[in-house]
């Protein structure tokens, strides 16, 4: 089963080997038609503001009055990009595109950007075969690009996602219309249940008592209604277990699938949710039979506009 997937035109080129000057500033300038990561811009540190390029002298004169007064930043993607951003493990595919927007705290004024182009295997094995950029705020030049040792350094220290830091990747509503709930972001109540970070698991695990659940917080900014997605695993001879999920006053049914394995996750489409207005929503995850020695494994839940 196969989630809907935004189309934009000039993405599709990403998957050549190299992309011209002239297309990589039109995707800068044509962000908005990317998917945004950050709904409300992210604040960031002093330390993490001055990564990739110099402080402009407005940054410098907020950082002499509040120490804390860095930047905030956006981040952009193309939809190959996105289900990697959001798994702290995920590995981005070549043709992956992320995109950092740097602001200033006070008006909000781009200052520049910094981005990663995923090229094809040994374009550059030190940087992750990552093409690194930056250009100005007002997307009139490339200031730099290709294979930038001084980013390589940086990045090498975010190996567990494959080079990006993630540090935005939230339960969020992105520009599409998806909403990213990836078992890392959840809230697990109970005795045992809990999120396993280890890459081979990288899901909500230990669901052995029936009477743990887990839970989500988001922010809905488009109304309607949506399908779930969730990414079940569950291992031989432990299927049967009856889940329910509670949103916005509703309630989705299904029997947890045996996958021959707790972390062999299966797709499935297991309902649907409908938000009448926008703002702060929740969904729980819980169990209402436990047959086999455990519930099951979540990895992650998308909840995909209908269309």
């Amino acid at each position: 089963m196969k989630l809907i997937a935004s189309c934009f035109v000039l993405a599709l080129s990403l998957t050549h080997a190299a992309v011209p000057d002239a297309e990589l500033l039109e995707l800068v300038k044509n962000r908005a038609k990317l998917e945004c990561f950050t709904p409300q811009p992210k604040l960031v540190t002093s330390k993490f503001a001055e990564l990739c390029r110099k402080l402009t002298p407005e940054e410098t004169a907020e950082l002499a009055k509040d120490p804390h007064a860095a930047a905030a930043i956006h981040i952009y993607g193309n939809d190959t990009a996105v289900q990697p951003y959001f798994d702290p493990w995920g590995k981005f595919p070549e043709g992956s595109f992320v995109l950092k927007e740097k602001l200033t705290t006070s008006d909000q004024k781009t200052q520049g950007f910094t981005g990663m182009l995923k090229r094809e295997t040994g374009y550059f094995p030190a940087g992750g075969d990552w093409e690194y950029f930056t250009v100005d705020g007002a997307v009139t030049k490339l200031e730099a690009r290709g294979k930038i040792q001084s980013c390589a350094d940086c990045h090498a220290s975010h190996n567990k996602g494959d080079g990006i830091t993630k540090l935005s990747a939230a339960a969020v509503q992105i520009t599409d219309g998806r909403i990213m709930l990836h078992s890392s972001k959840a809230t697990p109540h109970g005795e045992k249940l809990q999120y396993e970070e280890i890459e081979k698991k990288n899901t909500l695990g230990f669901w052995v008592n029936p009477a743990d659940w887990a839970e989500w917080k988001f922010n809905v900014a488009q109304p309607g209604t949506y399908t779930i997605h969730l990414w079940q695993g569950c291992g031989k001879g432990s299927g049967g277990a009856e889940i329910e999920i509670l949103s916005a006053g509703q309630s989705n049914k299904f029997i947890v699938e045996d996958t021959g394995h707790f972390q062999n996750f299966k797709e499935r489409e297991v309902g649907t949710i409908t938000f009448a207005n926008a703002g702060p929503q929740s969904l729980e995850l819980h169990a209402r039979t436990k047959p086999g020695g455990a519930v099951m494994d979540c990895r992650q839940i998308i909840l995909v506009p209908k269309r």
